[in-house]
């Protein structure tokens, strides 16, 4: 999904309400001039992984609801979006002039927090099975980094191009308010929806064929264990 249709709501969102008084040509050339330059920054935050080891096999399977017959799940691997949005505007009033001026300085910060990942509590710390699965698990995990990572790249290019060096009149309070809840309720979904078109990457690590080998691995270790759950 390209976020070329989202870009156009910033300015329309932000766009300052209908003002008995305009700013005089001179003001705003003067707040063209003197206030700072618009400044985006959307940024990524490591998170630390948390390890279950509390639930079952069965358990895993009821959360994942593998679409192949009889599957059944060893590890599993859960995120949620994690977002902090810092906002600063440079402003400048003067006597005379309805409208204050400004121009945002805005950093997102997005972290996937809890990232959770799970092994099915049937398999000991130490054994070739448990890190077997563990391996399995971290793949799924850089694939959500690495979607993050595009993301947050794709979120700060289309942000910027998207408020460009405009300069805002009115009140202050309400223009952050505007910008903040903007943010919150188009962008940071967008992002959400990101993490969650990645099935495919993930579906590409779950494949039949890997399903198939894990009866294999470690001398038949999971094999066994799954055949003593029956």
């Amino acid at each position: 999904m390209r976020p070329t249709s989202v870009l156009f709501l910033v300015l329309s969102l932000l766009a300052p309400a209908v003002h008995a008084q305009s700013p005089s040509a001179e003001w705003a050339a003067l707040c063209e001039a003197r206030l700072p330059a618009t400044s985006i920054e959307v940024r990524t935050a490591p998170a630390p992984i948390r390890y279950l080891r509390n639930r079952s096999v069965d358990d895993l399977t009821q959360l994942q609801h593998l679409p192949q017959d009889g599957a059944r799940t060893l590890g599993l691997t859960e995120v949620r979006l994690g977002t902090s949005i810092q906002y600063r505007a440079s402003t400048l009033a003067r006597k005379g002039e309805a409208l204050t001026c400004m121009r945002p300085s805005i950093v997102v910060t997005l972290s996937l927090d809890p990232h959770v990942v799970s092994v099915a509590s049937e398999f000991e710390d130490d054994s070739c099975a448990y890190r077997h699965i563990l391996a399995h698990e971290m793949r799924h995990v850089e694939v959500n980094r690495l979607t993050l990572e595009s993301a947050a790249d794709r979120m700060r290019e289309g942000m910027r191009n998207s408020f460009g060096n405009k300069v805002y009149y009115g009140e202050p309070a309400e223009l952050q308010e505007r910008l903040t809840r903007h943010i919150r309720e188009q962008w940071l979904p967008w992002v959400d929806a990101q993490m969650k078109h990645t099935m495919q990457r993930h579906r590409e690590i779950d494949t039949p064929e890997e399903y198939a080998r894990n009866q294999k691995v470690c001398g038949g270790e999971i094999a066994r264990t799954l055949a003593a759950q029956r």
